[in-house]
């Protein structure tokens, strides 16, 4: 799922998911491979995520949700 994220330092701080915007208390992990990069992020709730950024084509993905209820 394609979404929009807000970085300072590179880093993800915000993203929105549906009509919300969720901030990022925590980077948990980074990986980076050729031009694609991940970060595992907690937020408010406990809720873990996983964004992959394309560097290429400067696209965010979900790409994982982890945690209390995991919901949107």
């Amino acid at each position: 799922m394609k979404i929009q994220v807000q970085c300072r330092g590179g880093e993800p701080r915000t993203f929105r998911l549906g009509a919300r915007w969720l901030h990022v208390t925590s980077v948990l992990d980074r990986v980076a491979d050729d031009s694609v990069r991940r970060f595992r992020l907690l937020v408010a709730d406990g809720r873990e995520f996983v964004l992959r950024h394309d560097a290429r084509s400067d696209d965010w993905q979900l790409a994982a949700v982890r945690g209390p209820s995991s919901r949107f």
